[in-house]
């Protein structure tokens, strides 16, 4: 299986984004579609580990608990013929992760082929030994052609 770990700020938007979710900055159409980009030509499964994740639901029976931003993600994506399959865990054994924690936390329950971070900071990559998937944004400009071109780069190489 292949996992696209998806952060949204910085990502699918920007500060000069005109899309709006209420009091929040919206999605970028075109961001979008160079996610589809991603997903068509690699078979990855999208997996939520931006903080948009905390009120969705994977599940279809619990999608009513969803707040709005979830919602509107959800909407987002399916608008491009897109979907999130997951997110990665905010706990284990009684304690907070950090991102890069969450996202090894995810990997290690599952049986994986490759996988690519999206995300526009650096935060713990480094210590997870998860660098070498991480595909850097500008959170000034977001994901870009050349970006998810290194992305479905990443996603072709063998597991080490």
């Amino acid at each position: 299986m292949k996992y696209l770990f998806l952060d949204i700020d910085g990502v699918l938007n920007t500060p000069a984004s005109q899309a709006r979710c209420g009091q929040y900055i919206g999605i970028d159409c075109e961001k979008v579609l160079l996610l589809k980009h991603i997903i068509e030509e690699t078979g990855a499964k999208i997996v939520l580990h931006s903080t948009w994740k905390e009120h969705w639901e994977k599940e279809h029976a619990r999608k009513h608990l969803q707040d709005d931003l979830a919602n509107y993600l959800d909407r987002k994506l399916w608008a491009a013929g897109l979907c999130a399959a997951d997110k990665t865990p905010d706990r284990a054994d009684g304690r907070y992760l950090s991102r890069g924690e969450g996202i090894a936390e995810y990997l290690n329950a599952r049986s994986w082929e490759s996988f690519v971070i999206l995300d526009d900071l650096q935060f713990d990559y480094d210590g997870r030994g998860l660098t070498e998937y991480f595909v850097k944004t500008n959170e000034k400009i977001g994901l870009t052609p050349e970006l998810a071109r290194k992305a479905i780069e990443i996603f072709m190489r063998k597991k080490q």
